[in-house]
């Protein structure tokens, strides 16, 4: 999922816990580059905030905890906190709110990361309606989810969907100010529907786009540059380019392996593609 520009859905919503030492504190855990322990730092809030029965506070530490889950690859535990979420802004009111589109969104994203295409849609299309009717289709939150909705729609083969919703995406982020790292990550999807679509060149030209502009913005540990020397390593290899595709791989392979670390399905994936090549290599 993009990052937030000009919107931060942490503001505005709970009021019970501290939160601002909250953030403060997981900001300054996430600057450790050390998973476990944020997992640790989030599961002993999200407990204490349910011996305080803090239905809001519960709520702020599970979309964090959710999102951490998603990415280490702990599908099902990501699954029952998004879940649980839902729920629980639904039991508060909140159901035709911005928070629950929010939430929505974030719910999509791990059934996305656990391959349910259809399931993630469904949950981006209820996330998309009720942001249009909020009039937030200029919003950030629109263009991240039009940024997910189409890597279901690239999955399930619908590829004209997912190039249209890219297109929503890179017109929304454009308008934005301080948006480039977001505006990167659109074009990391971009290239990645584009090799799908056989567009080698145009692929190579979307994923180029977005390294550069991750490296002109010294944001070089942002997990979507992984995943954009990732892409362009795949088209790399694709025409054959070995070493410069190993080179983007490695270069992928550390920066997944010190955020995320060797257990992680991105860290995995690459690690079998930097493999092939290497095989290639032998076999060459």
């Amino acid at each position: 999922m993009l990052r937030q520009c000009g919107y931060n859905n942490r503001q505005g919503v709970l009021k019970i816990m501290n939160l601002q030492n909250f953030y403060e504190k997981l900001d300054e855990i996430f600057q450790q580059r050390d998973a476990q322990k944020v997992v640790e730092f989030l599961e002993q809030s999200l407990g204490e905030a349910k011996e305080q029965d803090d239905a809001l506070g519960i709520i702020a530490v599970s979309n964090e905890l959710g999102g951490v889950y998603r990415v280490l690859g702990k599908t099902e535990q990501a699954k029952q906190v998004c879940e649980d979420v839902l729920k629980r802004i639904k039991a508060v009111g909140m159901g035709d709110t911005q928070h629950y589109a929010t939430a929505l969104l974030n719910a999509g994203d791990v059934r996305l990361s656990a391959g349910e295409w259809e399931a993630a849609l469904d949950l981006f299309i209820q996330a998309k309606e009720r942001l249009t009717a909020l009039e937030l289709g200029e919003d950030y939150r629109m263009a991240a989810l039009c940024n997910n909705m189409s890597v279901a729609y690239r999955e399930t083969g619908k590829l004209q969907e997912a190039e249209n919703v890219l297109e929503t995406a890179l017109s929304v982020i454009s308008g934005l100010p301080g948006c480039a790292i977001e505006l990167a990550t659109t074009y990391v999807n971009l290239g990645e529907l584009q090799v799908k679509q056989e567009k080698l060149d145009a692929a190579k030209e979307s994923l180029g786009q977005a390294v550069r502009l991750f490296e002109e913005s010294q944001k070089t540990k942002d997990p979507h540059y992984a995943s954009a020397l990732t892409g362009l390593g795949e088209v790399l290899s694709a025409e054959g380019e070995l070493e410069s595709a190993k080179s983007h791989y490695t270069k992928a392979l550390g920066l997944i392996e010190q955020s995320y670390g060797k257990d992680s399905p991105a860290y995995q994936v690459i690690s079998r593609n930097l493999a092939k090549i290497e095989e290639a290599e032998k076999e060459g």
